[in-house]
């Protein structure tokens, strides 16, 4: 019984984090800024691409020059991160990040292994785990949760003019 009671109280006490389409988000967790100006806060003008990747992982990596070629497009309006996930070894990545250059040129940032800041308010809070996987911030909400290859100019555009819906971006998917 007693035994019990203490799993209870300390599980209540365990903070627990629950990231979802229509949750407000504010402030980006701790992670190891590798490229790119670090961002401590989302800013509520601001348009986000928060691009889960890692080294290890064939569709990340494939996803790469797409997200590029939009990013290219849209830099002065849309701010990209490249978020490495599910990763222990950061010198791998900075080392990939080296290498990849100019054909990865946003914002990259290191999560950490499982259960780092990253891991615990984004990844699991949001139920991932599979990747890659795009989340999209806009007025400091995430509207979109979804795949890299189903982002394209005309989605981005209805974000740049107010108009995003989720239902407006599935007509507008793999369109180009």
């Amino acid at each position: 019984m007693l035994t019990g009671l203490i799993l209870s109280a300390l599980a209540s006490s365990a903070q627990r984090y629950y990231l979802d389409e229509g949750e407000h988000v504010e402030i980006y967790p701790k992670v190891d800024w590798l490229k790119g100006e670090s961002i401590k806060e989302f800013d509520k003008e601001k348009i986000y691409i928060v691009e889960l990747w890692a080294t290890w992982c064939k569709p990340c990596i494939a996803a790469i020059p797409h997200l590029n070629e939009l990013n290219r497009k849209f830099k002065d309006k849309v701010i990209f991160i490249g978020q490495n996930v599910m990763e222990d070894d950061k010198a791998k990545v900075e080392d990939f990040v080296k290498k990849m250059g100019l054909a990865m040129d946003y914002r990259i940032a290191y999560g950490g292994p499982q259960g780092s800041d990253f891991d615990q308010k984004w990844v699991k809070a949001s139920g991932t785990n599979m990747i890659p996987r795009t989340f999209i911030i806009q007025n400091n909400m995430l509207v979109w949760m979804t795949h890299p290859g189903a982002l394209n100019a005309e989605i981005l555009q209805l974000l740049i003019d107010k108009k995003f819906t989720k239902e407006a971006a599935s007509k507008l998917q793999n369109k180009e």
